[in-house]
Formats: C-alpha cells, sequence, structure tokens
C-alpha cells in the first residue's frame, strides 16, 4: 500500500537532523530542554527540535508563552493525551506524520489544527487517510422539484420520504421474490402449458383463417390467459411504481449530467427495459409466445429483469455499513486484481505440473494444460468441486501443495481487507453526512 511505504528521502533528512543534534549534544543547556504538560500527561523535548516549525503554535515563542504554566514551570495544554505523541513526532521526524489506529480520525484533525501544524500537515493526514472534501449538495431551484428530489433521494428528509423509501422496499423485495418464485419446476410448467396452447391456436388459426371472428377470439383468450395470471399481475404492478419513480426523478433531478452519470439511474432503466419490451412482442405476436424468435428474446428479457436487484444498493446505500463496505471494495479493486492474477498464475502453474505427472495414468481427465490450470483454480480457491482428481502419489501431493499456498494467497487478502476496512469505518464513523437544507438554492 501507498500509505505504508516509507520517503526514504525524508528518513536522510532525518538521520541528518538526528547528526547535527547528537554534534550540539554537548552545548544543549537545560534552557534548552522544554517540559510540555497535555492534560496531565508530561513530554520533554528540546526548543530546537520545535523550531524546525516556527509558524506552528508549539515552534512560535511568542504563541506558545500563552500556554506557560511559571509555577510548574512547564506549558500546559489541556488537549487529547493520546494524539500529542503523534504531534510531538511530526517535530521529531522531521515532517512525518502518523495517525495512532485508536484515535479516530476527526479528533486527530482536531489536534493538528489546534497545534497550526500547517497545510502540509493536513495534506499529509488527508493523502495518508484518503479523504476528500464533502461537495456541496446541488438542489433544484425550483421548489417543488427540491421537494421532490429530497424526498426520493434522501429519507432522513422528512416522514414522508421515509414512507416512501419503506414502500419501495416493500415493491422491490415483492419483485424480486415473484422473478424467484417464477422460476419454481412447478410454475415453470405452467408456462410451457401455455406455449402448448399457444401452438393448438396457432394451428386453429391457420385451419380457419377465413374465419376472422375465430381468430379474434383465440387472440383475445390470449390475451385473457397472459394478463390473469399472477405474477404478470405482480411485475405489472412493480413496474408502474419502477416506472412512476424513475419519472419523479427525471423531473426532479437537479443535473442532467449527474442524472446521466449516475450508474443506478441506468440500473433502474434497465430493470424497466424487459417488461415493456416483453410486452411489445406479446402484441406483435397477437398474444402468442410460440415463435422461435420471440422466445429467444424473452429468455434474454427474463434474464434481465434480474438487474432490479440491484436496486436494493439505492434504498441501502444511507446505511453506514454498506456505504462502508462498498468505499472499501472500490479502493481494494487493484488488490482483488492482483490476487485474480496471483491465483490464476499459481493454479496454471500447478496445472501444467499435474497435467505432466498425471497425464500418462489419468489422461482421460487431464487432457490438457488448460484442463488442468481449471482443477488447479478450483483447487487453489479451496472450492473443489470432485469433478477432477489426481491418482499417482505424486499428483495428489501437488494437490496438497495447491490448495495450503491458496489458503495462504487468500488469507493475505482477507487481512489486507480487514485492516483497509477498519481505515475506512473510522474514517467514516464520525464524519458526518452534510444536512440538506430546504432553503438553499
Amino acid at each position: 500500500l501507498i500509505s505504508d511505504v516509507i520517503n526514504i528521502d525524508k528518513s536522510f533528512e532525518t538521520e541528518e537532523i538526528k547528526t547535527k543534534k547528537d554534534k550540539n549534544k554537548k552545548t544543549h543547556s537545560d534552557q534548552d530542554r522544554i517540559s510540555i504538560n497535555v492534560s496531565g500527561l508530561r513530554f520533554e523535548t528540546l526548543k530546537s527540535t520545535l523550531a524546525f516549525y516556527p509558524n506552528t503554535l508549539l515552534g512560535n515563542e511568542e504563541r506558545r508563552k500563552y500556554f506557560y504554566d511559571s509555577i510548574h514551570n512547564e506549558y500546559f495544554f489541556d488537549r487529547h493525551r493520546a494524539c500529542f505523541d503523534a504531534i510531538l513526532y511530526y517535530y521529531q521526524s522531521n515532517g512525518r506524520l502518523r495517525r495512532p489506529n485508536f484515535i479516530s480520525i476527526d479528533t486527530f484533525l482536531e489536534e493538528i489544527t489546534f497545534f497550526d501544524l500547517g497545510e502540509q500537515a493536513l495534506a499529509q493526514a488527508r493523502e495518508e487517510e484518503n479523504l476528500t472534501e464533502l461537495k456541496k449538495i446541488s438542489l433544484p431551484r425550483n421548489r417543488f422539484r427540491r421537494y421532490l428530489w429530497a424526498t426520493l433521494e434522501h429519507p432522513e428528509f422528512s416522514f414522508i420520504a421515509k414512507c416512501v423509501r419503506i414502500l419501495s422496499v416493500f415493491v422491490v423485495l415483492l419483485s424480486t421474490i415473484a422473478l424467484a418464485i417464477e422460476s419454481l419446476p412447478e410454475y415453470k410448467n405452467l408456462n410451457n402449458d401455455t406455449s402448448r396452447n399457444d401452438n393448438s391456436q396457432q394451428i386453429l388459426i391457420k385451419i380457419n383463417q377465413t374465419n376472422n371472428t375465430d381468430q379474434l377470439l383465440i387472440v383475445k383468450s390470449n390475451y385473457q390467459n397472459y394478463f390473469s395470471s399472477s405474477f404478470v399481475i405482480i411485475q405489472t404492478v412493480c413496474i408502474i411504481y419502477f416506472t412512476l419513480e424513475l419519472i419523479l426523478r427525471i423531473i426532479s433531478m437537479p443535473s442532467l449530467y449527474g442524472f446521466i452519470k449516475s450508474f443506478m439511474n441506468w440500473i433502474d432503466i434497465l430493470s424497466l427495459l424487459p417488461y415493456y419490451i416483453g410486452i411489445v412482442i406479446f402484441f406483435i405476436n397477437e398474444g402468442s409466445h410460440s415463435h422461435s424468435k420471440a422466445q429467444s428474446a424473452l429468455q434474454l428479457l427474463r434474464i434481465l429483469r434480474f438487474v432490479r436487484v440491484f436496486k436494493f444498493y439505492r434504498i441501502f446505500r444511507n446505511i453506514k455499513a454498506i456505504r462502508v463496505l462498498a468505499i472499501t471494495l472500490t479502493e481494494s479493486f487493484v488488490d482483488f486484481i492482483i490476487l485474480a492474477a496471483i491465483l490464476t498464475l499459481l493454479g496454471f502453474v500447478f496445472g501444467a505440473i499435474l497435467y505432466y505427472i498425471e497425464n500418462d495414468v489419468n489422461g482421460t481427465q487431464f487432457n490438457s494444460i488448460f484442463t488442468a490450470t481449471y482443477w488447479g483454480i478450483i483447487t487453489i480457491t479451496t472450492v473443489g468441486y470432485g469433478d477432477l482428481a489426481p491418482v499417482t502419489p505424486g499428483g495428489r501431493m501437488i494437490g496438497c501443495f495447491c490448495a495450503v499456498s491458496g489458503t495462504g494467497t487468500i488469507a493475505m487478502l482477507t487481512s489486507i481487507l480487514v485492516d483497509r476496512y477498519q481505515r475506512v469505518y473510522n474514517r467514516r464513523m464520525y464524519i458526518k453526512r452534510q444536512k440538506i437544507h430546504f432553503d438553499d438554492v
């Protein structure tokens, strides 16, 4: 990690400073030593050490004297004691600022500001903690649109906004559960029965091509059978709600560019398209699903319907734990890529070795290095489907090494993610979200 790399140049500068201090050690008198009392915890350092940063509170003698206690001959600060270790180390190490893990980021920033370490120290802390300044939330200028946007996007805005959010959770859950139940075998058979009825009805239409009345009755029957289905009714109600929600969000959006740039808005659009396209195909085919092209198109659309599961993120993104997890995964994206590359490389190496060991004895299973690489990746991730297995002693030994190396590699990534999650959580836990001021323009 970049934050864990030590700045070598600063280390050399620190050593030079220490060398100069050691050379002048004999010249230091008691007058150069300074005592600092931070809420009862005493620290001692040299005035010359603090003088390296004369623009700071401790480095400037004129500013420092207001905290001098002549009775105890020390400087007293009623501040955070644990933070002062890092503050004093900033002077001693020539500008290296490190926040202790057990101190929250907001407290640490307050101490940096109080002792006036300067913009350079604040910039260093922001870089180490990956902090960004809060951007002001843009609001629509129209009062009604502003109220509508806040109600849809921020459940903490009002009681009505909370009710809208609860309703959204219910509708998304209902839609997702209906999609899952529809995939059960007993309900899939209903679709097959409908398809067979469509085929028989198509035959009747061909027989009675001259009888327009019969054809209209069959088409009407198809429509009635389709729209009387419980699943179609549930999906229609949910789609109407999602459509209304999307239209209101488009009407109340503060910025068209921001709306287009938002990934979740595209998820909302993709979750609606399958239903409307499916309805159009259904009416074009006069209520029949028997056409091969229509069936393949509807099959693809059924897959796209599950995109609406991602709407849960829009609903639950205001929960702090979800936000922290999302930020952690985003910041750890490079680590995931590195892990995937390492696991793939290790799987290829172990698979290639196993191929040459097992090919003569177990060539039907390990018939190529690609097949052996598949086995290596499955084994190294400790999944172990069991469809491929070595039978020779050497192959089994390689399998053991492969599984153990995978466990160690994944454990290292897990420790990195846990550490990063803790860092992100610590800096997000005490940072309050920007409040929405309804009267802002």
